[in-house]
């Protein structure tokens, strides 16, 4: 799934909670982040990013976990909307595949997406993607 990851980043894609509008759905607590890594969670302006009219997803892989980058072991970032789970590390999620389907200007071909198999250390063993 890093490698994954660093598609992402090598594309252009950012964070999910670097976006724009990451403020109405998370709070990001800066007075837990180590201050040498504050920077990871810079918001960039619109006039940057365009997040196409997608919504914020909470279930991408490029969203951090809770308690991404923290000195003191308490959440850096809290969800707007409660009983949310964020900072999964397993799938690309329905978004995060449109998402490349749009940047490629590809179309679906009707086949949908199963979890990818995982090994019992978590590890990916592979991943095929119908994009």
């Amino acid at each position: 799934l890093v490698i994954i990851i660093i598609f992402y980043l090598y594309k252009g894609f950012l964070h999910e909670q670097s976006r724009p509008d990451r403020d109405n759905y998370v709070k990001i607590n800066f007075e837990n982040i180590h201050p040498d890594l504050a920077f990871n969670f810079d918001k960039y302006d619109s006039s940057v990013v365009n997040t196409v009219n997608i919504s914020y997803d909470y279930a991408s892989v490029m969203h951090y976990e809770p308690d991404a980058f923290s000195f003191n072991g308490r959440p850096t970032i809290e969800s707007l909307q409660p009983n949310v789970t964020f900072g999964q590390r397993f799938n690309m999620s329905t978004i995060d595949i449109l998402e490349v389907r749009l940047f490629y200007n590809c179309s679906s071909s009707g086949v949908t997406f199963s979890p990818m198999p995982t090994t019992t250390t978590g590890c990916i063993e592979f991943l095929v993607l119908d994009v």
